[in-house]
């Protein structure tokens, strides 16, 4: 009832699946939450998902495709470049780079920037 009362007054909504309590193996009881995009791991129990599957699964645009925990947090400017270059690589039409739940307050911002000026030089 409180996602249909969001769908029905909010001009944009983001559906953020959270897996802080250890992850899903199964993403198909969300699949008609409402969003106008999807944000979730990309972690699926053992199977790992790509961004353009994701979005396939929801029919909507993703945004996410770094690990919160991973790279981004703790890569070397060289890997955070790496892996926004891979993700972007293999995006779906419609994709947000971002990561997949909210990033740690300990974050080296440099880490972020990094990430959003590889992103920007990406050719869409």
């Amino acid at each position: 009832v409180l996602m249909e009362e969001i769908a029905g007054t909010c001009l944009f909504n983001i559906l953020h699946v959270c897996d802080y309590h250890g992850g899903y193996d199964d993403l198909t009881p969300f699949l008609d939450y409402p969003g106008h995009i999807v944000n979730c791991s990309l972690e699926l129990g053992t199977e790992k998902l790509t961004a353009q599957k994701a979005s396939q699964m929801f029919d909507r645009p993703f945004m996410g495709g770094l690990d919160r925990l991973g790279t981004i947090f703790s890569g070397s400017r060289e890997e955070i470049t790496a892996a926004v270059e891979a993700e972007c690589g293999q995006k779906p039409a419609k994709f947000l780079l971002g990561a997949d739940c909210t990033v740690p307050s300990e974050i080296d911002w440099d880490n972020l920037k990094t990430a959003i000026v590889t992103a920007h030089k990406f050719e869409l």
